[in-house]
């Protein structure tokens, strides 16, 4: 006979729970599958007088009575969630469900961390839980006001100066990626906050940084395999047209050379690396700057085939002419390149009209 692991029964008791209460309050719970929880179990978004704020929190669910003793409610983690949450561009909440006395109680993780910068450098920690901060049917509309109060208190002008101010301090990381959640968070849909975050970037020397620059600015690529329910959660138009200029205008060689890291292992649909292929893409001249990296001197040789072989994609779209003349130009010049079976393999496709596209 198989047995069953009875902490599961809890979890998911706890889980019902929290569903229960934020549905029956009209507003939108996305649980998250195991296999995809980095430290959230679920995603819920607001819903005020019928209509979706497009706006919501993540939270970490735990429940039953290892998460009670003589102090109280506590959220047991440790370094690598801590720096996780910590990071994140949403409130992080987290709940402790009680089966015993089937309440739960909540804690602001986001606004805990800030206050308790320290914990960071912990290997574990215990995130303390006020009990007064009740996750139920009579206190949600109390809990939703805080987390939309949350994103309020970040979204006037007074705090668009602040955040650039932190964004700015390019030599204090910390404060350098605050800046960034709150221009991103809050400000996305002004033009000069993508104006500031990309001709910044190639200044930028840490590279988490640059990675979540470089995520921000993929919500904005077209992507047409990604299915928006939400038509308020398709990104705007204009702001792809402003971004597709900045990057044009500000990602030059040396930008576009520092992204190169993120895609040598191969771009792959579905994976960082295919995100930055299609950020990349908003440089209308994009192929002509890998074809000048390619030919430069100085280079090693994968990197040299590496940037061809994206030149030989982007330009193929551009002119089959040139593409083959400028191929040729390079094989003869770089007879290395012959060694390279992707990149002869595209060319050949091309001569016979294959344009299959990069992932």
């Amino acid at each position: 006979m198989t047995s069953r692991n009875l902490n599961i029964k809890t979890e998911q008791q706890g889980v019902r729970y929290i569903q229960g209460i934020v549905q029956d309050n009209n507003s939108i719970f996305q649980n998250i599958n195991r296999e995809n929880d980095q430290g959230n179990d679920c995603y819920i978004e607001f819903v005020e007088n019928g209509y979706a704020l497009n706006y919501g929190i993540f939270a970490q669910i735990k429940s039953g009575m290892s998460y009670r003793d003589n102090q109280g409610y506590k959220i047991p983690t440790d370094k690598a969630h801590l720096k996780y949450w910590s990071q994140g561009l949403n409130l992080s909440i987290g709940i402790v469900y009680d089966p015993e006395l089937q309440k739960a109680y909540w804690v602001d993780i986001t606004a805990y961390i800030k206050a308790n910068n320290n914990i960071l450098n912990q290997e574990y920690h215990a995130i303390r839980i006020d009990t007064k901060n009740e996750f139920s049917q009579d206190f949600f509309p109390g809990f939703m006001k805080y987390c939309i109060d949350f994103r309020e208190e970040f979204n006037n002008y007074e705090n668009y100066g602040r955040s650039l101010d932190a964004f700015a301090d390019l030599d204090n990381p910390n404060n350098c990626y605050e800046g960034l959640k709150s221009l991103y968070s809050n400000h996305r849909d002004k033009q000069s906050t993508w104006f500031y975050i990309i001709s910044t970037f190639s200044k930028i020397k840490h590279e988490g940084i640059q990675r979540n620059i470089i995520g921000l600015l993929s919500n904005y690529t077209y992507q047409p395999y990604i299915f928006y329910s939400n038509s308020k959660l398709l990104p705007s138009e204009e702001i792809r047209e402003k971004i597709s200029e900045l990057m044009t205008k500000y990602f030059r060689k040396e930008e576009v050379e520092l992204t190169l890291k993120y895609m040598e292992n191969g771009i792959i649909k579905g994976s960082f690396s295919y995100l930055v292929f299609l950020v990349i893409n908003f440089v209308s001249d994009i192929h002509i700057i890998f074809k000048d990296i390619s030919f430069s001197v100085g280079i090693d040789d994968d990197k040299r085939n590496f940037c061809f072989w994206l030149y030989i994609h982007l330009a193929k779209f551009h002119s089959i002419e040139e593409t083959i003349k400028t191929t040729e130009l390079f094989l003869s010049k770089f007879p290395i390149g012959y060694k390279d079976e992707a990149m002869i393999g595209v060319i050949e496709s091309i001569k016979i009209g294959q344009l299959w596209p990069v992932g």
